[in-house]
């Protein structure tokens, strides 16, 4: 059958925003039958990495900055269902470990939660932005280069799939305010950033040439400024190294940052962060031996947004991710079923009267598929060996606060209950802290009724008035399930005193 009309004309937008370092983008699409179609398409300059304070802070001028130009944003957002946007925050929103406040001032500003992903994540998005920018060939090989604000990200792949990701510690405005903090743009001083970036791409580079490429692409506003100056000045169209010669002694001979804006094609607000952008471009041309670039106007943006657009028509990254680490760490996938179709049976019983969200339902399910994947590891503290792989793991389609979560979740399934304070020792942001403690008590009991190899002769149900947990189970089931009956009174004890388990 086919789908039907939406409700309104907003129920068939999607938006992407990304709250990069250096600028802050976002892009409004339609959905039609013929696919996407852009609509708006926004950037302005906030410089938020010059904002980044050494104590994980951001300077509060540079925040009223960023929430200015976001209630800009917020103003096209209104009214596209939440589940049709993505808002993503990149390597200075990383960096800002004590930047809470500013992220819920965001999200009260834009209307919509953000999402903090990885390097390698944002990596993955800005590759999946250009391929869908570009005519594919399916067995095409492909470097693309991203030049942010607070980091750069190199992607090898063939066709729409990334092969080899990598994000690099370095971008436009952190390498500026680092090598050239006086304004005054010195021989020494690029050629010390130049070889920062060589040193940083030693340990990948074998990987990358070997993988090799047919078409080198490059994204962002540092390579489209680039490439729009060399052509300006007849050393274009493509960006070449020859071109990148001319531009570096054309930026080494005005010597400061003031004097680019001589240099035709040069504007004012990316005059601020080019030397470090051109050194970044220059060191990497030389290091992968790049013949030329090519410019697109695809990047992470317009990645998230065809990934949003699979997660709606059932096609999510996570759900492959999901099944990789499975694959990866052994896990009994069929066990594992089980114990996610009881955690969300548990979930829907309890869910409102938690105040338990869908999203939370996900992450449920996430820690439920995978909860034993720290047994591949060790089998004596196997809920800290899978917490770890959470954490730390590049897991592809996931945000840090959704492996945060579940991170916290496969921790918390095993020993005493954790407190509201250690889950927030945990990483837990404090929004989330109650939620997960109580996730966490629908996970330990999936687990708990589904330890055996066999399904259940019975279906467990329960009831929460509170944080009493009342289980439903068959009058017989204690002589039945004698082994059963010793695990859920070593449970009762493991919840108090923050839960009260009766049956």
């Amino acid at each position: 059958m086919a789908d039907s009309a939406p409700a309104s004309p907003l129920a068939s937008m999607l938006a992407a925003v990304d709250l990069g370092s250096n600028s802050f983008h976002m892009v409004v699409a339609e959905e039609g039958s013929t696919g996407l179609r852009l609509l708006d398409r926004l950037r302005e300059g906030v410089r938020l990495a010059e904002g980044l304070r050494a104590d994980g802070s951001l300077d509060p001028g540079v925040q009223q900055r960023a929430l200015a130009c976001l209630a800009r944003f917020g103003q096209r957002l209104q009214g596209i269902p939440p589940e049709r946007v993505r808002v993503i925050g990149t390597n200075t929103l990383r960096d800002a470990s004590a930047a809470q406040g500013f992220l819920q001032a965001v999200e009260q500003t834009l209307g919509y939660p953000v999402e903090i992903v990885s390097g390698r994540e944002e990596a993955r998005l800005v590759y999946l932005g250009v391929a869908h920018s570009l005519a594919v060939d399916a067995d095409e090989r492909r470097l693309v280069v991203d030049i942010g604000g607070g980091s750069t990200e190199l992607v090898a792949g063939r066709g729409f799939l990334p092969a080899i990701m990598e994000s690099l510690h370095f971008g436009c405005v952190a390498s500026t305010r680092a090598h050239f903090p006086d304004g005054r743009i010195l021989p020494m001083d690029l050629a010390r950033l130049e070889k920062r970036v060589r040193v940083a791409l030693e340990p990948v580079l074998g990987e990358y040439l070997a993988h090799g490429w047919e078409q080198v692409v490059g994204s962002s506003g540092t390579i489209k400024a680039i490439a729009r100056i060399l052509a300006e000045n007849n050393q274009g169209p493509r960006i070449t190294m020859g071109g990148l010669r001319w531009l570096r002694a054309r930026v080494l001979r005005a010597g400061s940052v003031e004097a680019l804006l001589q240099i035709k094609g040069m504007k004012n607000d990316r005059a601020a962060v080019f030397p470090g952008g051109l050194g970044i471009l220059y060191a990497l041309f030389e290091a992968l031996q790049i013949k030329e670039m090519r410019f697109s106007d695809g990047a992470l943006r317009e990645g998230a947004i065809y990934e949003l657009l699979g997660r709606i028509h059932q096609e999510d990254t996570r759900e492959s991710s999901i099944l990789n680490l499975q694959k990866r760490f052994h896990s009994h996938v069929g066990r594992n079923e089980r114990v996610r179709h009881q955690a969300m049976e548990f979930f829907t019983h309890c869910a409102g009267a938690w105040k338990l969200s869908a999203w939370h339902g996900q992450c449920l399910a996430w820690a439920a598929l995978t909860h034993d994947i720290g047994l591949d590891i060790a089998h004596s503290g196997f809920h800290k060996h899978g917490e770890y792989i959470w954490r730390n793991a590049d897991i592809p389609g996931f945000s840090r606060r959704e492996q945060g979560v579940v991170a916290a979740l496969l921790r918390a399934q095993r020993k005493r209950l954790p407190s509201l304070p250690q889950l927030a020792g945990m990483g837990v942001i404090a929004e989330d802290t109650v939620a997960v403690q109580r996730l966490a008590v629908l996970l330990r009991l999936a687990i708990l009724f589904h330890h055996g190899a066999e399904p259940l002769p019975f279906t467990p149900r329960l009831r929460s008035m509170g944080e009493t947990i009342t289980l439903l189970l068959p009058t017989d089931w204690q002589g039945r399930m004698p082994l059963l009956a010793a695990d859920l009174e070593r449970e009762q004890g493991l919840l108090d005193p923050d839960f009260s388990l009766q049956w």
